[in-house]
């Protein structure tokens, strides 16, 4: 089963290149989008396996904010940012990854899988 990725970054070129790399690597992609109320509008018709986000997005929503409502409704986040003090300061308690730009596409494609390895990973067994 293909895994869905939704993409949200404000930069045309570089969402074209991520975009190009994870369809290559076998995601289903949704977007890319590149702002918080658009991201939202997505996610309210589908449902991602994964959010990866840019911390600086265009509109009032940044991308912050956005991975926090996210991951509460249970989409793990990964950040994917030139700003990544700010997402190591603020991301890291709901993020399952965090990545400064740039990064190898082996790199992220890495990310990508062990934060949806986690997600899927079989519940310990109750002892008891």
């Amino acid at each position: 089963m293909n895994m869905c990725i939704l993409l949200v970054e404000d930069d045309g070129d570089f969402a074209e290149s991520v975009a190009l790399n994870l369809e290559a690597a076998g995601f289903t992609l949704l977007g890319p989008v590149s702002g918080g109320l658009e991201a939202f509008a997505l996610c309210e018709r589908e449902e991602p396996d994964l959010a990866l986000i840019d911390i600086s997005l265009e509109g009032a929503i940044d991308g912050i904010f956005l991975g926090q409502q996210l991951s509460e409704r249970g989409i793990p986040v990964v950040y994917l940012t030139g700003r990544f003090e700010r997402a190591l300061q603020e991301g890291r308690d709901h993020a399952s990854a965090l990545l400064a730009k740039p990064c190898s596409s082996q790199e992220l494609i890495a990310t990508l899988h062990s934060a949806l390895g986690a997600r899927q990973a079989p519940a310990a067994p109750s002892s008891g």
